[in-house]
């Protein structure tokens, strides 16, 4: 009987070349995806990071409008023409904003230190040194307060309904914002912006 012999072929040198090749260009693919996939949601973490800071300021504001007796925006304000909703390309904001109660005078404005921009909370109290508090947001640009005003019919009668605009503009690098910033805003509300016998607001 003759024995059959089976003879292994093993890779030529050129054959593991091309397997070499191939096999670093899945590689490169699998990592562009990768990095691509790791700044996008870095990106998007740090715009999560800026809109939580932001959301803390809006807090804070919103709880020292409870009874507030004048409000002043530093002479920002504009009016929103009826059945419009937007405000006036031409409205300018304030970067200070100032709410006095009864026995309290807060202000809010936007501050620089060192290069970085803060919203700085200052609060004064009868007889108490000023209580300082800096809110820091990541990559911000922009903070301003605007006051608008805005005609509502009701029974035939206009009466002006006021408003406070709150603006954040902060700078972004997320490709999904093809204007390279983020701007957030909040609204408040309250009766003691709307017409009345005292004037709740100090020009």
């Amino acid at each position: 009987m003759k024995r059959c012999e089976s003879k292994k072929k093993g890779f030529t040198f050129v054959e593991a070349v091309v397997v070499t090749l191939i096999a670093c260009g899945v590689m490169i693919v699998i990592q562009a995806i990768f990095s691509y996939t790791v700044r996008v949601t870095m990106k998007g973490q740090d715009n999560l990071d800026s809109i939580r800071a932001a959301s803390q300021i809006f807090s804070g504001l919103r709880r020292d409008m409870l009874n507030f007796v004048t409000l002043s925006t530093g002479g920002a304000r504009t009016v929103i023409p009826a059945d419009e909703f937007a405000v006036p390309d031409t409205a300018t904001y304030s970067q200070i904003l100032t709410i006095k109660k009864h026995t309290e005078r807060i202000t809010w404005s936007l501050v620089d230190d060192g290069g970085k921009n803060y919203v700085e909370r200052v609060l004064q109290s009868a007889g108490s040194p000023p209580q300082k508090k800096k809110f820091g947001v990541p990559r911000m640009k922009d903070f301003g307060v605007l006051y608008a005003i805005s005609p509502n019919k009701i029974n035939s009668l206009v009466k002006n309904m006021g408003q406070l605009i709150v603006k954040i503009n902060i700078d972004s690098e997320d490709e999904r914002f093809p204007s390279k910033e983020v701007k957030l805003s909040s609204v408040f509300f309250s009766d003691r912006l709307t017409d009345s016998d005292w004037n709740y607001l100090d020009f």
